[in-house]
């Protein structure tokens, strides 16, 4: 979203706005940029050389200043991070969708439009939980919360949901389905609330800033998906030993009038390599009937034999919910990543950070 507002705002906090290396140096203080992290910047100068100024930082973009105006709000997908000078891309205002909660602060832009917003709390789950250096309280307290039952029912995974930090903030109201389940949220029984408790910890608040924001991305998605009549929830949830699933669970306005949900997992570890399940769940002319698709992918070679030979099984379990399994089937991962579409126009920008 590109506000094209004419007023500069003022400078950043500890940085003067006149003068401020305008060489090919790197200007300070920098910012830590994450590979598909999405910042807003505002012009605050056009030459000699054009400057943006996010919440973090100052950075000079190797484009021309012609096309911009002081005060224009930019956003920027980063490309690679590790680069010197980093690789961003210009996103213009055609590629974000119309979104209220965009519209309020670059903060909330910056979470909403954040791919793979819980990447941080995965790569630190998975350190932490094999290898800890927490406190011996707090690791166990963590060993405790991320676990399930040996053998988990349906109960066992929405209360997953409602433990996943989405929700905290409406748990101390007794009338909402997450209060009257799980009680007010806390460490013990609220992921947000744990990790809002490490941030206590001495040497730990750093650590763990990214990890609470985090969890925010995944609701400000949530609540923006409210708000425009569609429904869209990703939490972790424990699987097998010290490990974890990532479940997105979707409908859009038209899956909405047919009753339809989508529903994603997708795991990574050292025994099952990378397996994403893809669900379709279309419900029946009553509440309690339902029927299903499912896709199962994987990079290794177990996964298909396996699902052939289990179809009777599956097709048993879902009975005992009322879900008629309708399709199943087996495929590779989809290689996605790195492919562009053709038809649509970036600008690719080199920028000093």
């Amino acid at each position: 979203m590109i506000d094209k507002g004419s007023q500069p705002l003022a400078p950043s906090s500890g940085v003067a706005r006149p003068g401020v290396n305008l060489g090919n140096g790197p200007i300070l203080p920098s910012i830590t940029l994450i590979k598909g992290q999405i910042i807003e910047g505002v012009v605050v100068q056009l030459q000699p050389r054009l400057l943006v100024e996010t919440s973090s930082s100052i950075f000079s973009a190797a484009i021309s200043s012609a096309a911009y105006t002081l005060g224009e709000r930019l956003l920027f997908k980063v490309l690679d991070p590790d680069l010197h000078p980093p690789r961003l891309e210009l996103l213009r205002s055609g590629q974000l969708p119309d979104s209220l909660l965009a519209q309020q602060s670059a903060y909330l832009r910056s979470l909403l439009y954040r791919p793979n917003g819980l990447a941080p709390l995965q790569q630190w789950l998975s350190s932490y939980l094999s290898n800890t250096n927490l406190p011996s309280a707090l690791a166990a307290l963590l060993q405790k919360f991320w676990q399930l039952p040996s053998a988990p029912k349906a109960l066992d995974i929405q209360k997953a949901l409602l433990m996943s930090g989405l929700f905290s903030e409406s748990r101390g109201k007794a009338k909402t389905l997450a209060g009257a389940m799980m009680g007010p949220a806390k460490a013990y029984n609220d992921l947000k609330a744990l990790l809002q408790l490490l941030a206590l910890e001495e040497g730990l608040e750093q650590q763990v800033k990214p990890l609470l924001e985090a969890l925010h991305s995944s609701q400000i998605k949530s609540l923006d998906a409210l708000l425009n009549s569609q429904l869209y929830y990703q939490w972790l949830m424990p699987w097998f030993e010290q490990q974890h699933l990532l479940i997105t669970l979707q409908q859009n306005q038209q899956q909405r009038s047919q009753k339809q949900w989508s529903i994603s997992l997708a795991h990574q570890g050292p025994e099952l390599g990378t397996l994403h399940i893809n669900l379709l769940l279309t419900q029946g002319i009553t509440a309690r009937e339902a029927t299903a698709s499912l896709h199962f992918a994987s990079d290794t070679s177990w996964l298909a034999p396996l699902v052939n030979s289990s179809k009777h099984q599956l097709h048993s379990a879902l009975q005992l919910h009322g879900i008629q399994l309708q399709q199943v089937s087996v495929g590779p991962i989809a290689e996605t990543e790195g492919k562009t579409n053709p038809k649509t126009a970036h600008t690719i920008l080199d920028v000093h950070v």
